[in-house]
């Protein structure tokens, strides 16, 4: 598995730059051997609130370099469960 993989689906990822706590739900459009560019609804809303606009012809896209992602997080098609609730 390759975050390269991902490249066009959701994906939540900690950007300490978007928010320095929150998984952020965010759109994978590149990968990159630097980082990846992403389109951050979160980014985008802070965006046209400091513009004092609704709306934008176009969508900002991110750059973030490895070193400002925190994790990633994707799920796969995989049951899963809670070993404590099963008594394991």
């Amino acid at each position: 598995m390759q975050l390269s993989d991902f490249v066009g689906q959701p994906i939540s990822m900690l950007i300490p730059f978007i928010h320095q706590t929150a998984l952020q739900k965010v759109n994978l459009l590149g990968v990159e051997a630097g980082g990846v560019w992403i389109e951050s609804q979160t980014f985008t809303n802070a965006v046209l609130q400091k513009l004092g606009v609704p709306t934008s012809p176009k969508t900002s896209v991110l750059f973030v370099p490895y070193h400002g992602i925190g994790l990633g997080l994707f799920s796969i098609d995989q049951p899963a469960l809670d070993e404590k609730a099963f008594g394991v």
